[in-house]
């Protein structure tokens, strides 16, 4: 498996942003991932505000804090979040995904050929 293949793998199974840190490309990777997981930040804060917002309005009552309780808790959380805003993100998020992967490659690529062209103008 060649570089450029390996730095979009990288980018696709395990987070956006890998594949440039593997092929060096620092600055270009952190920036990536620091975008992603202010993404995911950003949803996990809409989440726990909104459920805060619920358990504010009709807390557990003690000894009623079942597995089942918290469960449907989290489901009326999700169901009263804003969709536009959370698809927006997770829009952004999924061209920032393919972003990576593909620019991943096409560095990788680079990489290959920036290597391999001056043993063969010898």
């Amino acid at each position: 498996m060649n570089l450029a293949t390996k730095a979009a793998l990288f980018n696709a199974l395990l987070f956006p942003g890998w594949g440039q840190v593997y092929l060096k490309k620092y600055k270009k990777g952190i920036l990536i991932i620091i975008a992603t997981v202010a993404g995911v930040s950003s949803i996990l804060w809409s989440v726990v505000q909104t459920t805060i917002n619920i358990l504010k309005i009709a807390p557990f009552k003690k000894g009623t804090v079942t597995f089942e309780a918290v469960v449907k808790l989290a489901i009326d959380s999700i169901k009263a979040l804003n969709l536009f805003h959370l698809f927006l993100i997770l829009f952004f998020m999924i061209l920032l995904w393919i972003f990576s992967i593909i620019d991943a490659y096409i560095s990788g690529k680079k990489e290959i050929q920036s290597t391999v062209a001056p043993k063969e103008s010898i």
